[in-house]
């Protein structure tokens, strides 16, 4: 199990996941990233709030950074 973090990039600050969650591969991991975003971007949109273009960078427990997943492109790949 590899321990990802999940930090949300926004107007150049970074909110840090200090906790993280475990996950047996990437993609699992990958997969949880997008379920938060599309959740955090319901939320905004019920409460009338902008969707920002904010991105998840997920580190691994040494810091490296594994992969990014921009709100914006989430969004976008639910009109097609």
């Amino acid at each position: 199990m590899i321990r990802y973090f999940f930090h949300i990039r926004r107007n150049g600050e970074i909110v840090e996941d200090r906790e993280g969650d475990e996950f047996a591969t990437p993609d699992d991991a990958r997969s949880s990233a997008v379920k938060a975003v599309r959740e955090l971007v319901a939320a905004r949109i019920k409460g009338g709030q902008p969707v920002a273009d904010e991105r998840i960078e997920a580190r691994d427990s040494a810091g490296k950074l594994q992969f990014t997943i921009s709100f914006h492109d989430v969004v976008r790949d639910h009109l097609k």
